[in-house]
């Protein structure tokens, strides 16, 4: 008898993990496609106006277009839903400073905190498994993205050995030959 609502929970589950990743693979590329629009806008208005004023014009930008998503973002949820004679509900309730429990989910009700643990415990052991082959079957492509990071982070030799080839040629042609 319950075996269907736990079988029609675990596809619901499964199309929302799927919805997710999905939606993953067209966030990402979209947004590195954002990170150079952002380099080439960058370039483009220090050609024009110089380097401080371009990049102040950039962080201008980026910060309009975050007043305007956090403007939208307000408005949708303190807005009630169309045809609904419900009161809109306040998430900026209170938290008991007592519950430390939960901190990384502060910003939840304590009844969203208690349905939100409720459906990670639950679906956990479903969902661990699908994640772990998938990432298993994409273990090569996140390595090379984890040794690019771990390269392109690191503070270059080169710059180091040119670094130290130029003082070793200034310190020689400073010094007087006998």
């Amino acid at each position: 008898m319950f075996g269907f609502i736990v079988r029609r929970a675990q596809a619901t589950v499964d199309n929302a993990l799927g919805q997710l990743a999905y939606g993953s693979l067209v966030a990402v590329p979209l947004l590195v496609a954002l990170g150079f629009a952002t380099a080439a806008l960058s370039l483009r208005l220090e050609r024009t106006y110089g380097a401080e004023t371009s990049h102040l014009i950039v962080a201008g930008l980026f910060a309009a277009a975050a007043l305007v998503g956090w403007l939208v973002f307000t408005l949708r949820t303190a807005a009630p839903a169309p045809g609904s004679d419900a009161p809109a509900v306040d998430r900026e309730a209170p938290v008991a400073a007592a519950d430390t429990k939960h901190a990384p989910l502060a910003g939840f009700t304590p009844a969203d905190r208690e349905l939100l643990m409720t459906a990670l415990t639950t679906v956990g052991p479903v969902a661990l498994p699908g994640l772990l082959r998938a990432v298993l079957r994409n273990l090569p492509l996140l390595l090379f993205v984890l040794a690019a990071a771990f390269v392109l982070t690191r503070p270059g030799a080169a710059g180091e050995a040119e670094t130290a080839a130029g003082d070793a040629v200034s310190a020689s042609t400073a010094a007087p030959a006998p």
